[in-house]
């Protein structure tokens, strides 16, 4: 199999809430967003895009098809340097793009506890970090309705530096399997034959049936064009306007891993830091934190209504033996 990495760089057009741990009344959110979540927000994305009216059914194959042919890796939070702010005194991983430098914020343990890029946990926490409290009110008493109050975390659209307030970016890379492929519902039955194919300025995606082309549709201006992402998005979170969509040439993510393109999965070479979260089965883990990672799929009754197996893996930030690593669907890693 042929894959094609592309840098992929979202503007932050609201803040994000990536659920993680409830604590008392407060939901707290990830730092970065997961790779389930890039799925299933592609997924929706893909299946509006060539369906009229989809089913229960088209948003199953339109799944399957995006988990096993188009991986993404997880994103973390970037800023752009501009003139009173150099990125390098930040964070050491970075991408350049037409001449701008943006610095992103991936998570690494230390000896000195986590960091975010060079700053620590906490530095990173008042940076990036806001809550929002809500709570319903009682229509015959005018007051809070009782266990209706409720908090949450979310990752900052804009954060102020040196009095500045800045954009936040979301940084990740897309892996798309350009041969010729298939659309399989969830026995494994095809549905669709599929075509993935670069024009000059986008990358289209056909799907065919009883060879005819069904329906098709642009990756970049349409597609990924606006993403709506995590949870709490009926208070306007969420929300990511794509800014650069554009195919690495030197097959290197985040300015410092090289990756391998020809295998049968994209294979990410000479990992040290867990990029995302990794499997345990094989991997030798230096320190860091474990966890068991469990989302919700589609299924015949609908979004969400089905619960994935956990996998225990290694958090992203986690210390490990250098080498090499598959990248998974939904984002996740497995040593080789």
């Amino acid at each position: 199999m042929m894959w094609n990495c592309y840098l992929t760089i979202f503007k932050a057009e609201s803040p994000i809430h990536i659920g993680y741990k409830q604590i008392g009344i407060l939901k707290t959110t990830r730092y970065f967003i997961i790779g389930r979540a890039m799925w299933g927000t592609i997924t929706a994305n893909l299946t509006r895009a060539l369906f009229e009216n989809p089913s229960p059914k088209d948003y199953e194959v339109a799944g399957n098809f995006v988990r096993e042919y188009i991986r993404t890796t997880y994103f973390y939070p970037a800023i752009k340097e501009e003139n009173e702010i150099n990125v390098g005194d930040l964070t050491d991983f970075y991408v350049n793009l037409n001449g701008s430098k943006f610095g992103v914020f991936l998570p690494s343990y230390m000896d000195n506890g986590l960091k975010f890029g060079k700053i620590s946990k906490e530095e990173f926490e008042q940076r990036f970090i806001g809550s929002f409290v809500s709570t319903a009110l009682d229509v015959s008493t005018k007051t809070a309705e009782e266990g209706s109050l409720h908090e949450f975390e979310f990752i900052k659209n804009k954060i102020k530096i040196k009095n500045k307030a800045i954009n936040v970016y979301w940084i990740g890379y897309l892996f798309i399997n350009m041969d010729t492929k298939e659309a399989k519902d969830n026995s494994g039955k095809k549905v669709y034959d599929v075509i993935i194919k670069e024009t000059n300025e986008d990358i289209e995606v056909i799907f065919a049936k009883n060879e005819r082309y069904y329906r098709r549709n642009n990756l970049k201006n349409n597609i990924l064009n606006q993403l709506f992402v995590g949870g709490e998005r009926n208070y306007g979170l969420g929300k990511l306007k794509l800014l650069e969509l554009t195919k690495e040439t030197n097959n290197k993510i985040f300015g410092k891993y090289d990756v391998e393109l020809n295998k049968e999965q994209p294979i990410l070479k000479n990992l040290d830091i867990a990029i995302a979260h990794v499997k345990l089965d094989g991997l030798e883990l230096k320190f860091g934190e474990i966890e068991p990672v469990v989302g919700l799929e589609w299924s015949d009754k609908g979004a969400g209504q089905k619960v994935s197996n956990a996998e225990i893996c290694a958090t992203p930030g986690s210390k490990l033996k250098s080498g090499n690593f598959i990248l998974c669907d939904y984002g996740m890693l497995r040593r080789i």
